[in-house]
């Protein structure tokens, strides 16, 4: 083997190992979409944030979501059974805003999914974290894909 043929050898395989160890190029949702675990919320027309702690768990025509943690968070059961239909919110000190949603017991809420995420809009009753003596309502958006 001559020289030339092993600072070709080598050149090669530099150039492959560079090529492997580039990080993939990040990943863009369709538009009206999230990316896989995450979650967008917004009470009373304000932006509440975006959590990368979301869990999805089906159940039959039931399908129970997640996210943020015992402090902060929105637990929702959608069903499936005819059309999708959201049977209850529980939002937990999220923006402010500590209240909740059930189907037949007053208030609103929608339900529509665009490719895997989940877009749950309504109203809630409950009352503002930092004033808990007095209820108030409240809205929601939630945007969740799990």
């Amino acid at each position: 083997m001559t020289k030339r043929d092993i600072a070709v050898a080598v050149l090669l395989v530099v150039g492959a190992t560079a090529g492997c160890s580039s990080s993939p190029p990040p990943v863009t949702p369709r538009p009206g979409t999230l990316v896989s675990g995450t979650a967008q919320i917004s009470i009373n027309g304000k932006d509440a944030g975006t959590t990368e702690a979301v869990q999805c768990v089906g159940a039959g025509t039931l399908t129970t979501i997640t996210t943020g943690d015992s402090t902060s968070g929105v637990t929702a059961m959608v069903s499936n059974r005819d059309t999708l239909k959201a049977e209850s919110v529980g939002i937990n000190n999220v923006g402010g805003f500590t209240g909740s949603y059930n189907a037949g017991l007053g208030g609103t809420a929608k339900v529509a999914m665009i490719g895997p995420t989940y877009d749950i809009t309504g109203t809630a009753d409950g009352f503002a974290t930092d004033n808990p003596s007095f209820r108030t309502g409240g809205t929601f958006a939630i945007k969740v894909s799990c």
